[in-house]
């Protein structure tokens, strides 16, 4: 019999792909049907900072692969995954990743001038503090999944 804690668990991790979807699609196309990124730093040209647009994009896509991953090994139906090590570590470094992107995207978006100085709302700025508000709570969410990956990995030994 399936327990509670797997069924959480595939729940909790059909919910990051789906969120994770969200994330990369406001990612990809935020900035009026263009790259949007999270920023990292601000220039008199507004241009974004390679190097946290990097992190960033290995954090959406890395993370969405191994979420995907790990919810077609919970659907095969073997137990041998949950008394893996692996799954809390990714979680528990997945929570400091996710947190630590959606921190920049709303630093930068937060103090975001866009071209007219005296108009405050953007579309793009709020896109931009939308993605960093659902990498922080993606980062909350991961917290989570660890939880339940240490609930297993107790549970199994």
């Amino acid at each position: 019999m399936v327990s509670v804690q797997t069924i959480a668990t595939i729940v909790v991790k059909a919910f990051k792909i789906v969120l994770n979807l969200v994330i990369l699609v406001l990612y990809r196309t935020g900035y009026n049907g263009e790259f949007l990124g999270v920023g990292g730093t601000w220039n008199l040209n507004e241009e974004k900072n390679p190097d946290a647009e990097i992190v960033a994009s290995g954090v959406i896509v890395g993370y969405l692969i191994y979420t995907l991953v790990q919810i077609v090994t919970f659907l095969f139906g073997t137990t041998e995954h949950k008394r893996a090590l692996s799954e809390i570590v990714m979680n528990f470094v997945g929570v400091f990743l996710w947190i630590a992107v959606g921190a920049v995207a709303l630093h930068y978006w937060g103090g975001y001038q866009g071209e007219h100085q005296f108009q405050f709302v953007f579309a793009e700025k709020q896109v931009g503090l939308a993605v960093g508000a659902l990498c922080v709570i993606q980062g909350a969410v991961y917290l989570l999944d660890t939880a339940l990956s240490v609930m297993h990995f107790t549970k199994e030994m």
